[in-house]
């Protein structure tokens, strides 16, 4: 039979397991549901944007993403398009200043992006993008003096190493790639914090935002297509040489389809919560796509490599519990502190006479 204490230390550990397992359901209960539908809508959209993007780049060939980047914004151009003569959302007049801005830096993030996509493998393109996270926490407290709390910073740290350690142990390491992947974390850091806070400021929701954006990237992204991509007249690997065919062209379109939903749950994430939020999400997508590097782009099982994927992945596990434990609490002191409120009112009610006819003063 156990002794008392071992008993009481096995009761202890239980009790411990329950408590931690009640923490985590309150966490998830304070979490706003809507959200979390728009979520998951850029959860599966994003990931797929990734693979179909990489299938088309690597099976077939389509070595065009600024092209393809141009094509996605039109998509959502024309969609968004569709939705409205359907009624199903009012564009709204906004001012070009602000929203050309965003549209700037929207296709700045989605051009680097695909570019990235292009010249990495799967794998590092998507470890990079984990790096956004600590960017705009580095943006926030330099140029806008809002800093992060001292648990979260320490959060942030293994998803550093983690980074770096799948960086320099990547199969397909190249400096242009690099470059590139570099250069989409900070315009995408800049480009998830202004929506935000444009957002809001114009009082706009994601879709009369995205109405505007969309044509506008298309636009800037023009210049670009010939620096970018090849547009040689009579060169064989130019884009005019491209073997268009129904399969290739369908999964294009598809690309196109799917970008519309990531480009509309972007704005609807960060609208309803915060660029933070938004990479939280991110990170949980980091999943699935890893996984597509090893089973469709063959990367190879690496021991390093794994392990800077899973430190990375552990830093983002840990960061996004404190995020969740935060907000809980937060949400728990307001509702006690609206109940206060409420009681202070109801006391100062009663004691309060009904009018000034009924105190009489003595003579």
């Amino acid at each position: 039979p156990a002794s008392p204490r071992s008993s009481g230390f096995l009761g202890d550990e239980d009790s411990a397991g329950k408590g931690a397992l009640s923490k985590m359901k309150r966490n998830l209960a304070a979490a706003d549901w809507k959200v979390f539908s728009f979520m998951m809508v850029n959860f599966f959209s994003s990931a797929g944007i990734v693979i179909t993007n990489k299938l088309l780049m690597e099976r077939f060939h389509f070595n065009f993403a600024t092209t393809l980047t141009f094509i996605h914004f039109v998509c959502t151009f024309v969609l968004l398009l569709t939705v409205s003569a359907f009624g199903l959302y009012q564009m709204k007049e906004l001012p070009l200043g602000p929203t050309s801005k965003l549209a700037a830096t929207s296709m700045g993030f989605v051009l680097l992006t695909n570019l990235s996509l292009q010249y990495n493998s799967v794998g590092f393109y998507q470890i990079m993008k984990v790096m956004t996270t600590p960017m705009i926490v580095l943006i926030e407290a330099v140029l806008y003096k809002k800093f992060l709390e001292r648990k979260l910073r320490f959060a942030l740290l293994p998803i550093c190493l983690g980074v770096i350690l799948t960086a320099s142990t990547d199969f397909r390491l190249n400096l242009t790639g690099t470059i590139f992947a570099i250069s989409s974390v900070v315009v995408t850091s800049f480009y998830q914090i202004w929506s935000g806070a444009l957002q809001k400021g114009l009082d706009a929701d994601a879709l009369q935002l995205q109405t505007y954006n969309a044509p506008l990237s298309a636009l800037f992204i023009m210049p670009l297509l010939p620096v970018f991509d090849n547009y040689m007249v009579k060169d064989p690997n130019a884009i005019w040489s491209f073997p268009f065919n129904p399969l290739n062209s369908s999964l294009i379109f598809l690309t196109g389809l799917i970008a519309f939903l990531v480009n509309v749950s972007i704005f609807l994430v960060i609208g309803k919560s915060s660029a933070l939020t938004y990479n939280i999400l991110g990170h949980g997508k980091t999943c699935v796509i890893i996984l597509s590097d090893f089973i469709l782009f063959g990367r190879p099982l690496d021991v390093k490599g794994i392990s800077g994927v899973a430190l990375a992945l552990g830093g983002v596990f840990w960061y996004t519990h404190l995020k969740l434990e935060k907000a809980r609490l937060e949400k728990e002191a307001k509702v006690q502190e609206s109940e206060l409120s409420d009681l202070d009112s109801e006391k100062f009610d009663m004691g309060k006479p009904e009018s000034n006819d009924e105190v009489r003063r003595p003579r």
